[in-house]
């Protein structure tokens, strides 16, 4: 395994971190009524680029920060795409089962609320207490049910996109 390879999949998956922390902290301010929000779309925007920036330049930053090191590790016979899956599924359980007791209590919540026919139930919660609690649960479980299949994209990818710097 290359040094290197493994430097890009961990920016990678600050970079998806990254966006996961946008969505959980700018985008419910665009829903805010006293809050400017062209000003938090521009902060958005600028975000999500800086996210695409550090996603496409992940390899470039990994041969400086590599530079100088050995690049051969030894992980047996791990692929790059054994490397990417398991880091996408890793981090799917985590995010899943860290944020699973506040799906449940919402969840609970709604359901209690729901029998009761309460007409406060707006009054009770804010949007962004529960965006933050199923937006990080949904994207882990996203990641664990597909982590496979998008690291055999990312490594399918990231081999081409080496081949034709190496020959060109």
């Amino acid at each position: 395994m290359n040094l290197q390879s493994l430097v890009v999949v961990l920016l990678r998956l600050l970079t998806l971190d990254f966006l996961l922390r946008i969505a959980l902290q700018i985008v419910p301010q665009v829903f805010q009524p006293y809050i400017d929000s062209t000003l938090v779309l521009l902060l958005l925007a600028g975000a999500i680029a800086a996210a695409i920036l550090l996603w496409v330049k992940a390899l470039p930053i990994a041969r400086f920060v590599t530079r100088g090191v050995p690049h051969d590790l030894s992980f047996g016979t791990m692929a790059l795409v054994d490397c990417y899956s398991i880091a996408f599924i890793a981090i799917g359980l985590f995010y899943g089962v860290s944020h699973l007791p506040q799906v449940l209590n919402w969840t609970h919540f709604f359901l209690k609320s729901a029998a009761s026919a309460s007409s406060t139930i707006g009054q009770e919660y804010s949007g962004y207490d529960v965006s933050q609690a199923f937006i990080p649960f949904i994207v882990g479980i996203i990641l664990f049910v597909k982590g496979r299949s998008w690291a055999a994209t990312l490594a399918r990818r990231h081999n081409t996109c080496t081949q034709q710097k190496k020959s060109g």
